[in-house]
């Protein structure tokens, strides 16, 4: 198992870099709209410096691709792949929605951000014994009143900035979050159980963003 590892989540207003060695855990996060290119790497380098670590001791990356901020998660994707390119390690991409649904160990939880136009991006969780976030059905982006939240009878809890315009659609759910951002610790948990049962992650280069909505590039073509 790869011990020393770095994160990073950049899809929503949440910037964060997590660091783990294996005991310790190192995080920085900080909520900063549209700032995310100057916080980045000066946010790395303080949590290595912080961390008594050199990158040459990374053993492995993981980032959290999206859904998201188009920018944003093209920076975090961009910023890994250089990290890793210049260390010659492998990047595990996390589903940022997954990521958030750590936030709630043990509970079925539904992941909703914003995703401006009216739109959300969503997805529903339930944990393994583990606690890892398993997804039921499929990460969508859609008008929120076209989901049928809860998916199934039971206590729910709702989290993510989707909950904060749009928890009125989805009322039979009573308990809800929407402070709440995924973060680099929860891509790092996730990316570390994958690695433990063997998953060798992607070469740098094979690295791609989970956009779900197509890009105004793409929508152009």
């Amino acid at each position: 198992m790869k011990k020393t590892w770095l994160a990073i989540e950049t899809a929503t207003e949440a910037c964060s870099v997590a660091i783990s060695d294996g005991q310790n855990l190192w995080q920085d996060v900080v909520v900063a709209p549209n700032r995310h290119s100057d916080l980045l790497l000066p946010m790395i380098d303080g949590l290595l410096a912080h961390a008594g670590l050199q990158l040459a001791q990374i053993d492995a990356f993981a980032c959290g691709v999206g859904p998201g901020g188009f920018t944003a998660v093209r920076l975090g994707i961009s910023t890994i792949q250089g990290l890793a390119i210049a260390s010659g390690q492998s990047i595990y991409p996390v589903s940022s929605l997954q990521a958030l649904a750590v936030a709630a160990p043990g509970e079925p939880t539904l992941v909703a951000f914003d995703a401006r136009k009216g739109e959300v991006y969503a997805a529903a969780f339930r944990s393994d014994d583990a606690g890892i976030p398993e997804l039921i059905g499929a990460e969508r982006v859609c008008r929120p009143e076209d989901l049928v939240w809860p998916p199934t009878p039971g206590p729910w809890r709702g989290l993510g900035t989707g909950w904060n315009q749009y928890a009125q659609h989805w009322s039979a759910v009573r308990c809800w979050r929407a402070d709440a951002y995924p973060q680099a610790a929860q891509v790092l948990q996730i990316a570390r159980r994958r690695a433990t049962a063997g998953d060798p992650g992607v070469p740098p280069e094979a690295l791609e963003p989970h956009y779900i909505r197509p890009s105004q590039a793409e929508e152009g073509k």
